[in-house]
């Protein structure tokens, strides 16, 4: 009682029908994870589409296709749909090593072997010898779409042993698939990173303007740092435009180059678990804070997005701010880069005189300085303390992720691949034919196994051979 329960529990986890519907819910939620906003309740994006969706959000809130892919629904899913896939990979491995094993042994089977044990066995004509007969036989298989190959006195066609693979290599494939994406999901991290050209900012949650990451990512872990070395705002290869084009540095803890590339769609940097996409650029503002004294505090990058809402064309990412020992805010300083104008509002673009403007706001909002400045001129903050415009350049916006699992994802891919096509075109066929003589005379003895891609059918192969060999036909011996 208790091992049909079982099998029965088993047969329902590895059967194709839950599979499906499982596959169906995990691509069905992986497509709304697309368009639902990802991230906590608190993220502004996230908060910004539920005030705008109330009604679709009392529902994706209860459900939690904002965390889509640590959600119970999708967790549950896809250890079902793994499960199923193992059951599966594991019958079908079952299944090949058994006609692995038999292909072996027909590979190596002579006439005697035959004669001792085969499925079918057909009348000939007594005028045939057995040298005709297998000739008849070779030819006609042949027809079917069957070649054969002699050994001795039997006619051979028999598969190789690798072919039965195909189907037990694409579901264990498919298995890693989905432990990889699931696992990976819960580990990786994402987001977007500022980083003006000649800037090195280390690989950390505090570089990030937004990002998300998973409940087993750990930053402690991650030792590296990634540097913009020149942007290109129109870059062109291969008489293609690619747009705003950083080149972009990855370097190890100890500040070593693992790698340079330039950045563009179609061609992102990609280096062990990490991957650097182009997202957009914009303008970058070098700037040092100079004491009384003539000591410098420090360099800062005021990293700068165009805006067509501001009367000089941009607009800080992130105000500066000048801080007292306590941490207490000081000063508020917006920095923004004047566009030059033209017919249709401002030009996208470095200035053709690059200079900056530098707006300090007190803690009581009224605004202590307003100044353009030109690289290497500085200003006189009312802290004492004075602001130095080093340069003006550009700042590329990165998207980078962090994922082990996608290395992974692209070799459990290609093996896929490789399994489904083995699985749909290579055959898997026995067929061994040899004559023996007895008291009702001659007759060829047949062995025939047809598992997949067969080019015919046993019933055809049986029928044929009897017309061509001008017998009677008995059937089956088994």
């Amino acid at each position: 009682m208790i091992r049909r329960v079982w099998r029965t529990i088993i047969g329902f986890l590895r059967s194709p029908g839950l599979a499906t519907w499982l596959l169906a819910i995990v691509g069905t939620w992986s497509a709304l994870a697309t368009i639902v906003p990802q991230g906590a309740a608190t993220d502004p994006v996230v908060a910004a589409w539920a005030s705008t969706h109330p009604l679709v959000e009392s529902v994706v809130s209860v459900v939690g296709l904002h965390q889509a892919f640590t959600s119970l629904v999708f967790t549950v899913c896809a250890l079902g749909l793994a499960l199923s896939t193992a059951l599966c990979a594991w019958q079908r491995t079952r299944v090949a090593l058994g006609k692995a094993r038999t292909l072996r042994q027909a590979a190596v089977a002579d006439e005697r072997a035959l004669s001792e044990g085969h499925h079918l066995e057909i009348p000939c004509d007594p005028a045939l010898s057995g040298p005709e007969v297998l000739s008849v036989a070779s030819a006609t298989l042949e027809r079917l779409g069957i070649r054969t190959k002699r050994r001795g006195d039997l006619l051979a066609s028999v598969s190789s042993s690798w072919s039965v693979w195909g189907s037990p290599v694409f579901h264990w494939a498919l298995l890693v698939l989905i432990v990889a994406l699931f696992a990976g999901n819960l580990m990786r991290s994402e987001g977007l990173m500022g980083v003006a050209v000649g800037q090195t900012r280390p690989d950390a949650a505090a570089s990030y303007g937004v990002f998300h990451v998973g409940p087993l990512h750990d930053w402690v872990g991650v030792h590296r740092s990634i540097r913009v070395d020149a942007l290109d705002p129109a870059y062109v290869t291969d008489g293609i435009d690619r747009g705003p084009t950083p080149t972009v540095t990855v370097l190890d803890g100890s500040g070593n180059v693992i790698k340079t590339q330039l950045v563009y769609p179609n061609m992102t940097l990609k280096t062990g678990s990490l991957t650097i996409y182009p997202a957009t650029f914009g303008l970058s503002a070098a700037l040092t804070l100079v004491s009384a004294s003539g000591a410098e505090s420090g360099q800062a990058f005021q990293l700068v997005d165009f805006s067509d809402k501001t009367s000089d064309g941009t607009i800080p990412v992130v105000p500066l701010s000048v801080r007292d020992k306590s941490g207490n805010v000081l000063l508020e300083i917006d920095v923004s880069v004047p566009l030059d104008r033209t017919a249709g509002g401002f030009a996208e673009r470095m200035p053709t005189n690059p200079a900056a403007r530098v707006l300090v706001i007190s803690p009581d909002g009224t605004t202590a300085l307003d100044s353009i400045l030109s690289p290497g001129e500085g200003v006189a903050l009312p802290s004492g303390d004075t602001l130095r415009l080093d340069e003006v350049g550009y700042y590329a916006r990165l998207q980078v992720v962090d994922d082990w699992s996608i290395p992974l994802l692209y070799v459990g891919l290609i093996v896929a691949m490789v399994g489904l096509t083995m699985a749909v075109v290579t055959r898997q066929q026995i067929v061994l034919a040899g004559v023996v003589e007895g008291p009702e005379g001659v007759k060829l003895a047949m062995t025939v196994r047809l598992w997949r891609n067969a080019s015919s059918s046993r019933s055809e192969i049986e029928s044929e051979l009897t017309r061509a060999l001008g017998g009677v036909q008995e059937g089956s011996t088994t």
